[in-house]
């Protein structure tokens, strides 16, 4: 099953996962996977809440690169940093655009490709539904 949605444009139908999977851009030229979790009516219903995220979150991908920098730059420079310590804007131009998750009640988690930051584990920023951050973390 796909639609198009007029906050997302075409989405299709994960019935395996309930989830509707598409693409997205936010504030970077790259895309992120989407994904937007649905109530389970027949129509498979995005709710408010979820859509009201993805509004929120079209504006917050540089404000969660940054917060992932401030949370987890540290580890990086005590723990994985092999050719020594780096700052925070490098930190943050290298994480990679990958997915987006949106829970029913507008729970987000934004990630990214690590930019070999963590030696390919990936880097997490979830997000409260009322758009506040909830914590950083390396994935995988």
């Amino acid at each position: 099953m796909s639609r198009i949605d007029s906050d997302l444009g075409p989405l299709t139908w994960n019935a395996e996962l309930d989830w509707w999977e598409g693409t997205i851009r936010l504030s970077s030229p790259e895309l992120f996977r989407l994904y937007v979790f649905a109530r389970s009516t027949p129509e498979q219903t995005i709710t408010n809440d979820a859509h009201s995220a993805i509004r929120c979150l079209r504006t917050l991908e540089d404000s969660c690169r940054r917060y992932a920098a401030t949370e987890l730059l540290a580890v990086h420079n005590e723990e994985w940093a092999e050719n020594g310590p780096i700052k925070d804007d490098e930190f943050m131009r290298r994480l990679v655009p990958d997915s987006l998750v949106i829970h029913e009640s507008g729970y987000a988690e934004l990630h990214f490709g690590d930019g070999d930051l963590f030696w390919g584990h990936g880097v997490g920023v979830r997000i409260r539904p009322d758009g506040s951050f909830q914590e950083a973390v390396v994935e995988g």
